[in-house]
């Protein structure tokens, strides 16, 4: 085992571009980038060891591979979208996506300073509704003001929207779906409007403003400006994001260097390893599914 990393998965889309930096999906499947298993698929290096790359806890649990790191660069406004929650994503999605859920930071604020997040005080369904049948649904949306370092939890439920000039680190369930309520008139690229979703955006929006902040992953920011000692947990993965300055990782057998902006993911067994900052402070994110520890009797 050591720290892998993989081949980004470059996307153009209509509104600027998205790296998938860990991904294991079968239209988008993480190809490693490094070590002995260079060129292998991701799902090739599970299925080597799925206890001891994935970790006995989530062996146990999951059948999907559960996370997806992506960097997400938004030159123009994304649309306004929401995502389902897992039951409605079993009875309705496709592929046997989950819900989706998902975490920003704040790599590059907006040009105007403010994100789409949720809808404002009083908005119910019905109004919504209306709003989009009169094209008004843009007067009904919340904004929030965000600085460069902030993280945004977008719980599924929550209506959203990059806005210009944004960049983020989106850790995510590894899901998919995306429902769309309204994409500022756009044009797909043979000069159709762009589908929208109404009906489902409308069905899984949670109008009460009251969320569960989140109970698939868990992230931590990190700040080191030292050699910092860490050791892998045998119960799940871990997946680190450079989002400010570079780092080394090096353990008994490799050195893996990860540039600022990308993420490498370290395998439940791989033991001890120490993360060097290239120079200064390197921030880092650290993901790791959630998934109660097994209590073995």
């Amino acid at each position: 085992m050591y720290p892998i990393k993989f081949l980004p998965i470059k996307k153009e889309m209509i509104w600027g571009s998205e790296s998938w930096e860990i991904t294991c999906r079968p239209r988008e499947m993480g190809i490693i980038e490094n070590g002995e298993f260079a060129g292998k698929t991701f799902a090739e290096f599970i299925s080597k060891n799925p206890a001891g790359v994935l970790g006995v806890a989530l062996v146990e649990k999951e059948n999907n591979f559960p996370l997806l790191v992506k960097i997400i660069d938004a030159r123009d406004a994304l649309s306004v979208q929401v995502h389902p929650d897992d039951k409605y994503a079993r009875l309705n999605g496709t592929d046997g996506d989950t819900g989706k859920s998902e975490l920003w930071y704040i790599l590059e604020p907006p040009t105007d300073g403010h994100l789409i997040i949720g809808v404002k005080k009083g908005v119910t369904r019905e109004t919504l509704a209306q709003a989009y049948e009169n094209g008004t649904v843009e007067a009904q949306l919340n904004r929030i003001k965000v600085q460069r370092g902030d993280i945004v939890n977008i719980p599924a439920g929550l209506i959203h929207a990059l806005t210009p000039g944004t960049v983020v680190a989106e850790i995510q369930q590894n899901s998919d779906i995306t429902y769309r309520l309204c994409d500022f008139n756009r044009l797909d690229a043979n000069g159709n409007p762009r589908e929208l979703h109404v009906k489902d955006a409308l069905d899984v929006t949670n109008f009460s403003g009251e969320f569960q902040y989140d109970e698939h992953f868990t992230v931590q920011k990190k700040e080191i400006s030292a050699p910092f000692a860490a050791v892998s947990n045998t119960q799940v993965f871990s997946i680190y994001t450079a989002v400010k300055n570079s780092a080394i990782i090096e353990t008994f057998t490799h050195t893996v260097f990860l540039p600022e902006r990308r993420s490498v993911f370290i395998p439940a067994a791989l033991g001890e390893f120490i993360i060097h900052p290239e120079a200064g402070i390197v921030t880092l994110l650290k993901s790791e599914p959630f998934c109660p520890p097994l209590h073995i009797i």
